[in-house]
């Protein structure tokens, strides 16, 4: 007998998810252009900047970390955005009004303390769960079974009131049959959860569509809000609003992963293990899913129409879709979950112990509700009232891993529908990429070049200081006269070089200095060597020292040397 009855789950988001990572795009990270987030490392830092913008980088990390500091990095990174896109290993589409809020924020301060301490914008965006090595997202497992759990239980309890006052376990495990009702002693092994075994979810949509965007998330009221005089008004809160990245929706099948059932039958100790009716068959797990998330879509759908929050042709899609999955969603072959941020309150506990708390005007206590009063709907500005949606909604569709796997050419027929502007989107990202790689690839030849400049100078460095070394060494090894006839030496050459030799100048000078202190050497050695330099210095003149006495006392004094 098999330990697992294995199935192959396909997930198709049908509106933006955002599966929290605790991770964020750090704005010394990323720029924003062209309302595309490009994403970056260190290495790339490195890769793109010339030589003179990363000591540049390097003396503004190396100061006090403060504010200034930060503030300095952030403008930095964004002066050089153009070397750097090139070089980002990840790229995500933004909405205009979160890259134009970038633009004017990045790099200043949001306000002043009194103390004059400074309040840096908050530029860091959160992502999404993703895969580090492939930067695509990820739906995690847990997520998923999460929402399964609470579907289960919403099905058992059945609307019930709950009894118990503290504890998740007390309440699930009375309802899942793996808290004794007598004792309260709980055991987990009983939980039939556990016999659940679902992986995480990759990536698997191959058709060169962008996974994410970034998204603006809004808090909008179910109800009117109105003043005394009975006119609308806008609620608190309603002013507030985050910046998420998110799955993007309609991308047909865009997930898989796999959904394992153990199996307990003919095992012994059967006392010990989930009780039979816990042991729910994969289809069951699908019923109960629908059951339960499809009147809480359905009411959704039904708020945002009424409150003119809806997007029209995403409502219409939506109930294409359901329309189109109908007998998949009844014979348990498909069913929705909704996961992640913003599910809202109504997803993500159960009907009947509900207890919501509504927070009030300063000052006042809470209430506490059996419903929420708002919703936390996608945006593309944060005054958005129209064509706003929903966070956390997916098709999940279920088939026998062992078997061959079908397509859904309708399903695909509705998502292709929707995907357009992100067709345009993937058109222009091909365009980019080329003429990123080709960016790359000069600046990687004027890194080359200037790794070759740097050996060479490098090389010459080593090789003046070899020769400066071994030139010590001989002028170690000489004895006195030898030793300033080959200083004069080294000082003729550099000022040959400078053209500073000719008769009257210093080292004139210097020459008839040299000349004067070999003719008191005893030394026949360091006499002929200092003679035969001196005639070195003066072989190509056309003329001698202009007075007689001096041109006389120069050729006498050479012969003296020489005899």
């Amino acid at each position: 007998m098999k330990a697992f009855t294995s199935y192959r789950l396909h997930i198709t988001p049908l509106s933006p998810i955002h599966i929290g990572s605790g991770e964020s795009y750090e704005p010394t990270n990323y720029v924003i252009e062209d309302d595309l987030l490009h994403e970056f490392d260190t290495g790339a830092v490195m890769a793109a900047l010339p030589a003179q913008d990363r000591k540049e980088l390097l003396s503004i990390v190396s100061g006090k970390p403060n504010p200034d500091m930060i503030k300095a990095v952030q403008r930095f990174f964004h002066a050089r955005r153009n070397r750097l896109m090139p070089w980002s290993r990840h790229c995500v589409p933004v909405l205009p009004q979160v890259a134009r809020m970038y633009a004017s924020r990045v790099g200043q301060a949001a306000n002043q303390e009194g103390d004059g301490g400074q309040v840096l914008n908050r530029l860091e965006i959160d992502r999404t769960a993703f895969n580090p090595i492939s930067r695509a997202p990820v739906l995690f497992g847990s997520s998923l079974k999460g929402a399964i759990r609470t579907a289960l239980l919403d099905k058992i309890n059945g609307g019930a009131r709950a009894t118990e006052r503290k504890g998740l376990h007390e309440f699930q495990g009375r309802l899942l049959g793996y808290r004794d009702p007598k004792t309260g002693r709980q055991s987990l092994e009983l939980d039939p959860l556990r016999l659940v075994h679902l992986s995480d979810l990759a990536w698997r949509e191959s058709s060169g569509l962008t996974a994410t965007a970034v998204h603006l998330a809004v808090n909008r009221k179910k109800t009117p809000v109105k003043d005394e005089k009975g006119q609308l008004r806008k609620a608190m809160g309603e002013n507030l609003y985050q910046i998420l990245e998110c799955v993007s929706p309609w991308r047909y099948r865009a997930f898989s992963g796999q959904l394992n059932l153990q199996r307990l039958d003919g095992l012994p100790r059967q006392e010990q293990l989930p009780a039979r009716e816990f042991r729910y068959s994969m289809e069951a797990l699908a019923t109960a899913c629908n059951r339960f998330y499809l009147p809480v879509l359905a009411g959704e759908t039904k708020l945002l129409k009424e409150r003119g929050f809806a997007d029209q042709h995403w409502c219409e899609t939506i109930q294409n879709t359901l329309k189109q999955s109908q007998d998949r969603l009844e014979a348990g072959q498909a069913f929705v979950l909704r996961v992640g941020r913003h599910s809202g309150a109504e997803s993500i506990t159960v009907s009947g112990t509900r207890k919501i708390k509504i927070l009030k005007g300063k000052g006042q206590q809470p209430d506490e509700a059996d419903a929420a009063k708002t919703l936390w709907l996608a945006a593309e500005t944060k005054d958005q009232n129209a064509d706003l949606l929903p966070f956390g909604w997916l098709l999940v569709e279920i088939g026998p891993v062992d078997a061959p796997e079908t397509d859904w050419p309708e399903l695909k027929a509705l998502c292709d529908e929707r995907l357009l502007e992100a067709r345009h989107l993937a058109d222009r990202l091909r365009e980019r990429n080329a003429q990123a790689a080709q960016d790359r690839a000069e600046a990687e030849a004027r890194r080359r070049e200037e790794q070759e400049k740097a050996r060479q100078e490098a090389e010459r460095l080593a090789q003046a200081e070899r020769e400066q070394a071994e030139h010590q060494a001989r002028l170690q090894a000489m004895g006195p006269e030898l030793r300033a006839v080959e200083e004069f030496r080294v000082y003729y050459l550099e000022q040959k070089q400078k053209g500073r030799y000719q008769p009257g100048s210093q080292f004139d000078e210097k020459r008839r200095a040299l000349l004067q202190t070999a003719l008191g050497w005893s030394d026949p050695e360091g006499r002929r060597a200092a003679a035969a330099l001196l005639r070195e210095t003066i072989k190509d003149w056309t003329e001698w020292p202009s007075k007689k006495e001096r041109k006389a006392e120069f050729r006498s004094g050479l012969e003296a040397l020489e005899s």
